[in-house]
């Protein structure tokens, strides 16, 4: 082989080479600014998500797959009549609660899954209002999973009052934020104990 030949297969390598791990390094940085992206978006839902899926790969598609499939749903805002409907119906859960604690926190598992319903967003399965509660709220989602936990827990008698109360108070939480009345002004905090 000439020296001008083996010249030409020496920087046809090099160049290669150089392509190559550019392709790799900017294949990272890409890889890290979506993982970036998801973390700012989803909050302490992107750690759940990793610890629920065993790994980093398998949650951050999980999260892509909860956004692709949010982008595909016809979701609209509740108009003001609909608003104070369910607000009046809301009340009346609270009214409930304190009076039967029990009662009034299922009424409010089902007005916020009639709200989610009445919105657009599927409410067939717990997963699914959960998934979509994300996208919409992540730093609600852990709250509503708590109160729905605490409100399945309690068809078996096994939340205390204070767990019940909570709950209430997470049911609040979101339930104002899916309606459009969540604002400091509008949001019960507390709830008296029952």
């Amino acid at each position: 082989m000439s020296p001008d030949v083996l010249l030409w297969v020496v920087v046809a390598v090099v160049v290669l080479v150089a392509i190559g791990v550019g392709l790799v390094v900017a294949s990272r940085v890409r890889g890290k600014r979506r993982t970036a992206a998801l973390r700012r978006h989803f909050g302490p839902e992107y750690e759940h998500v990793l610890h629920q899926s065993g790994s980093r790969a398998q949650g951050e598609s999980e999260l892509r797959r909860r956004l692709q499939r949010r982008s595909e749903l016809d979701v609209r805002s509740l108009d003001a009549d609909e608003r104070e409907r369910f607000a009046a119906g809301f009340g009346r859960a609270e009214n409930a609660f304190v009076q039967t604690p029990r009662t009034g926190l299922r009424d409010a598992d089902l007005l916020v899954q009639q709200v989610l319903r009445e919105r657009g967003f599927p409410v067939e399965h717990f997963s699914e209002r959960e998934a979509m509660v994300s996208v919409e709220h992540p730093d609600l989602v852990g709250h509503y999973r708590a109160a729905h936990t605490v409100a399945v827990a309690d068809t078996t008698d096994d939340a205390d009052t204070e767990q019940l109360r909570q709950a209430m108070v997470d049911y609040r939480y979101l339930f104002d934020e899916l309606i459009g009345a969540g604002t400091p002004q509008s949001t019960q905090r507390d709830l008296p104990t029952p």
